[in-house]
């Protein structure tokens, strides 16, 4: 599999959510998620994540915030949105 270009996943990102996605940070998550595609746990880890209910992702957005990393709702929906994206690129 070839690399994901910046704006290929800008562009998916930008239709998704009907708004303008660059986020930089994003990009780098994306690939560093797929350098990752040799590790089971990992990769497990994230389909994990990417099948939450509703008040998962509300535990989960705290549990990071906990850590330090404050995210809006919306912000947790695109990260997980990239995951997701992420894993269909994988093969």
């Amino acid at each position: 599999m070839g690399k994901i270009s910046k704006k290929d996943f800008f562009d998916y990102m930008s239709t998704l959510y009907e708004e303008k996605y660059n986020d930089q940070n994003g990009y780098k998550v994306l690939i560093d998620i797929i350098s990752h595609r040799d590790d089971p746990k990992f990769v497990k880890k994230m389909r994990d994540i990417i099948h939450m209910t509703p008040s998962q992702r509300l535990l989960y957005r705290y549990q990071l915030a906990v850590q330090g990393k404050e995210f809006t709702p919306r912000q947790v929906d695109q990260y997980i949105s990239l995951i997701e994206y992420a894993l269909d690129h994988l093969d």
